[in-house]
């Protein structure tokens, strides 16, 4: 059996309470008048948890090319598509059924919502689709892998996602009839990922070499961290970037330094803490569930709250609801189509 690696459960708790503490101040941002200089704060505030979705893509490859160095294992697509993609499907309809039970029902309107979160995938459930194309990609790797560079992979791989992410961000669809495919589904296409893929494969591939380069190199990486994290500042201080999104490719480098530290700085834990393990266990309902909770807060706040008050006690609201409504719902026969899997104390199984 492989080694556990501790790491991975710190930083999928990390990525996971990042993109709920974006969501709240997202939610702030949209709800309070603010002044120009505490909207800026607030942009440069996502800005640095704005890392969260493609970093979870990552944790998923790290795990993937850790885990199956070779083919798929038996069941292994079964297992993919009824506790990861079929959430998907589940949590768009129960989150169609939430805004409609509070706007009013309407078939219409129920209709429009499933069409935006199943087949626009207007939402944050978006990462599984890109995750599904790199699990194809990641036994396509373990197949020629040893005939290329990894370097050279690296490189390339880097190149493409920037000429990607600028194509698709600046530059107008070539033909009309393009747009939708151009401004809604580009997010989801694994070029404008591919470099977060090839990283997160090799290091998850080759640990023990990667583990050698971290002790060495980790320094560096946080140095250069921190410089790429300065310069997505400058970007949007300047105006060179305005929208605050993690497929600008200054978050895109800013990222994959990020993960790299963080491999190197929880290399050396040897335990991980029970509040990170239940966070981590609980990770894929709570990026899936947290947006729905915290627009339930926003709709019942049971007293004015500041624009900072609002953001911290959103977060916590969230984070918390999703893990009781997890643990509530898993001990349901066949949950798991809905949360995901989530091991239980007696069985990690549907019965």
């Amino acid at each position: 059996m492989k080694e556990r690696v501790i790491g991975i459960d710190w930083i999928r708790a990390i990525a996971c309470l990042s993109v709920v503490w974006v969501h709240s101040i997202t939610r702030v941002t949209s709800m309070y008048e603010m002044s120009t200089t505490s909207l800026q704060i607030a942009k440069l505030v996502q800005l640095t948890f704005i890392f969260a979705t493609p970093m979870f893509v990552m944790i998923s490859i790290y795990i993937l090319s850790y885990s199956y160095k070779d083919s798929a294992p038996k069941g292994f697509w079964k297992k993919r598509i009824l506790y990861i993609l079929i959430p998907y499907f589940t949590i768009s309809v129960l989150y169609s059924l939430y805004y409609n039970l509070i706007t009013g029902f309407s078939f219409e309107y129920f209709a429009g919502m499933l069409r935006q979160y199943i087949l626009l995938s207007g939402w944050s459930g978006y990462f599984i689709l890109i995750i599904f194309q790199f699990y194809i990609l990641h036994f396509l790797f373990n197949r020629y892998q040893h005939k290329v560079n990894p370097y050279f992979i690296s490189a390339i791989a880097i190149v493409i996602n920037i000429l990607y992410n600028y194509y698709v961000s600046f530059l107008p669809p070539p033909n009309e009839a393009l747009e939708l495919l151009w401004h809604q589904y580009g997010r989801l296409l694994f070029p404008g990922w591919i470099a977060f893929f090839v990283v997160a494969y090799y290091a998850g591939r080759y640990t023990k070499q990667w583990k050698n380069f971290l002790s060495k190199a980790g320094p560096g990486l946080i140095v250069m961290t921190i410089f790429l994290l300065l310069y997505s500042y400058y970007n949007e201080y300047v105006g060179n970037l305005m929208v605050v999104s993690s497929r600008r490719n200054d978050i895109l480098l800013y990222t994959i330094f990020l993960f790299l530290s963080f491999l190197y700085i929880t290399a050396s834990f040897k335990t991980v803490p029970v509040l990170v393990k239940l966070i981590s266990k609980y990770s894929f309902a709570i990026y899936l569930l947290h947006f729905m909770f915290i627009d339930i807060f926003a709709r019942f706040q049971p007293f004015e709250l500041s624009a900072i008050a609002f953001a911290v006690l959103a977060f916590f609201f969230a984070v918390i609801s999703c893990i009781v409504f997890a643990w509530i719902v898993k001990w349901i026969p066949k949950s798991s189509l809905l949360i995901g899997l989530i091991p239980r104390k007696k069985s990690s199984r549907d019965t």
